[in-house]
């Protein structure tokens, strides 16, 4: 027999607590929205999820989302890209608001405020591969699922070149190239697919989290493919690396106003003296040599392009203007020269010892 305590204990337990009521309220709610979105016809999905998004706006109260808050930037609730502010870029903060209306777009695709299934990025809702993986393994009529990831082929490439401040630098880009193998059955009938996606390495980076980002999007692209859903998706780390990618401290100075405001106007380029002009043998275009032993290949030009460039920096002229000057005297060039393969090393040799007449001619033209 049990005693008064127990027995009221027991009571306790077995009754529905008011919280429980609602979270099942919300869960219909939830429901209702996700019926919406699978809707054939356009106006009739429009008009119901219009109302199912309208109601679950008016069922998150302060009271509901005060709980809901408190899962932002956990790993067990949802993450976002909040920030605090420094001295070269804004703080980022979401408040009560702007996490309901993500919330409500994460309901509607029949995602939890749990597990990580979803972040905030710039103010948005991002489906993570956890979200993912939740999506397709409560698919209806989807079976049978193998996904073979094979190890990513690193890629690198560098750019090089002069800044504002007149400094060389040289930026490496690496790239991962991942192939997806896939499999499964969706309403009984199979089929396979092969995919490759191209990921950016990060410093540090291993081929676990390359992988990792390739099976999310690998999973994006299968989930849309079978409900004809387009889902973007996305994690914290990439809100992260876009900020991250803005200069280092010091070398770009915080935004105060409109920098241009009150700036005296430079004066014009004027023309220099008239030189002698050196002549600039033309480049001669012929089919291939015949094969021969004797053959000697020319010394390379001492004349790089960023010796043009520090050029351009010093007399305040553009890249375009001397292509535009290239045009009018019928020099050598390919078409959106910016990079020095894109001159022949006799026209860059040239440009570079008369490039008072480049001064010159756009002093003269405007140009």
């Amino acid at each position: 027999m049990n005693t008064p305590s127990e027995a009221t204990r027991q009571e306790k337990v077995m009754a529905p607590s008011k919280s429980t009521e609602l979270a099942v309220s919300l869960d219909n709610l939830a429901l209702e929205a996700q019926q919406a979105l699978s809707c054939k016809g356009s106006f009739e999905k429009a008009i119901n999820m219009g109302i199912a998004m309208n109601r679950l706006r008016d069922a998150l109260t302060p009271p509901i989302m005060e709980s809901i808050m408190k899962l932002k930037g956990s790993q067990l609730g949802f993450r976002t890209d909040e920030c605090q502010p420094t001295q070269y870029k804004e703080g980022i903060s979401y408040n009560v608001d702007a996490v309901r209306e993500c919330l409500i777009v994460a309901t509607c695709m029949g995602l939890s405020p749990v597990g990580n299934q979803w972040n905030i990025l710039a103010g948005r809702t991002y489906v993570t591969k956890e979200g993912m993986t939740y999506l397709l393994k409560n698919l209806d009529g989807l079976t049978n699922l193998k996904m073979v990831y094979h190890p990513a082929e690193i890629k690198e490439s560098s750019t090089s070149g002069i800044s504002k401040q007149g400094k060389e630098y040289q930026k490496i880009e690496r790239e991962g190239l991942v192939r997806v193998d896939m499999s499964w059955e969706f309403k009984g009938v199979p089929d396979s697919e092969t995919l490759e996606f191209c990921i950016r390495v990060n410093n540090g980076m291993t081929q676990d989290a390359i992988i990792g980002k390739a099976e999310r999007k690998a999973k994006a692209w299968l989930y849309s493919h079978l409900t004809d859903t387009i889902i973007s998706d996305g994690e914290v780390e990439d809100g992260r690396e876009m900020r991250n990618a803005t200069p280092e401290p010091g070398t770009q100075k915080p935004k105060v106003g409109n920098p241009l405001v009150g700036a005296a106007v430079p004066p014009p380029v004027a023309a220099a003296p008239k030189q002698e002009e050196k002549p600039l043998e033309p480049e001669v275009v012929s089919s291939p040599p015949p094969a021969t032993d004797d053959l000697k290949l020319e010394p390379e030009s001492t004349v790089s392009v960023a010796d043009l460039e520090k050029l351009l920096q010093a007399h305040g002229v553009s890249m375009p203007q001397v292509v535009k000057f290239c045009q009018s005297r019928q020099i050598y060039y390919v078409q959106g020269a910016s990079r020095e393969e894109t001159f022949p090393p006799k026209t860059l040799e040239w440009l570079v010892a008369n490039f008072n007449q480049v001064v010159a001619w756009v002093g003269a033209s405007g140009k």
